[in-house]
């Protein structure tokens, strides 16, 4: 398996683990991330000797996000593109379709903040773990930024369409125990226990029988998965409008520049 930019890999028996690495920028997401996420899941999904598949942040945070202030840096030529009205579906969508459809359990392990692509990546995960001192959300609308990459899809199964709107367009972040009410974490632990209760946890299910484990994930997944495709073709039609205003130009603007955004609504 080749090296990624801003990851880090290990195996330990039957659980593979994906780090996102750039605890300097808390974890903002490069397309190398993205990629690599994308090709160790599809791997471990195919190996018969990995049984879970963690996905976790260096240091104080699970992710920031896209790395809207440093950039993302150059997708891979010749990298793996999605199939459908657009030639190209884009590498979050690539990256939520082999998440969901990998036959194996997929555990986001969050510590610290998720955000944008880190939230993005929690949501297609079967499990999102969680410390007490997390804080969740997507953020984005505040800085006048649409790139749904399928949440709008995910989050109102997960959590109704009620709570998905509020969190969506409010960009409102949550404590973790009120993501464990909403229901889009499936365990909180404090955290001077995270690291031997996520270990129990994650050993519990790599000792589990996988290919049920499978067949619950394909059949829960399996209404998502028939609409994904076609879901992202109309989201990137929506972002291609949202995104040519002049607010989406201020609000990340704003953002690197460490102020209030100015925004007039056209």
């Amino acid at each position: 398996m080749r090296d990624y930019e801003g990851l880090t890999f290990e195996r330990a028996g039957g659980v593979a683990t994906i780090t996102l690495n750039r605890p300097e920028r808390l974890n903002a997401i490069l397309f190398s991330m993205i990629e690599g996420i994308t090709e160790i899941v599809d791997e471990c999904g195919r190996d018969d000797d990995v049984r879970v598949i963690v996905i976790t942040g260096a240091g104080r945070a699970f992710s920031s996000g896209d790395d809207i202030v440093g950039g993302m840096g150059d997708r891979s030529e010749g990298w793996r593109q999605g199939v459908g009205l657009f030639t190209d579906l884009g590498p979050h969508h690539l990256l939520v379709k082999t998440i969901m459809e990998a036959p194996k359990p997929v555990v986001a392990a969050i510590n610290g903040r998720c955000h944008g692509a880190g939230w993005v990546t929690a949501l297609a995960c079967d499990f999102r773990v969680a410390r007490d001192d997390v804080l969740i959300g997507d953020i984005r609308a505040e800085k006048a930024i649409f790139a749904g990459q399928t949440v709008p899809l995910i989050l109102p199964r997960l959590i109704g369409q009620s709570r998905a709107m509020d969190l969506l367009i409010t960009g409102r972040v949550l404590e973790a125990a009120e993501a464990e009410r909403y229901g889009i974490l499936a365990r909180v632990w404090p955290a001077a226990d995270w690291e031997s209760e996520l270990s129990t946890f994650i050993d519990e299910l790599a000792e589990g029988p996988t290919k049920t484990y499978a067949a619950w994930k394909m059949t829960v997944n399996r209404s998502v998965l028939a609409e994904l495709d076609g879901y992202v073709d109309y989201e990137r039609r929506i972002a291609t409008l949202a995104r040519d205003t002049d607010d989406a130009v201020e609000g990340p603007l704003s953002f690197r520049e460490k102020r209030d955004p100015h925004f007039t609504g056209h």
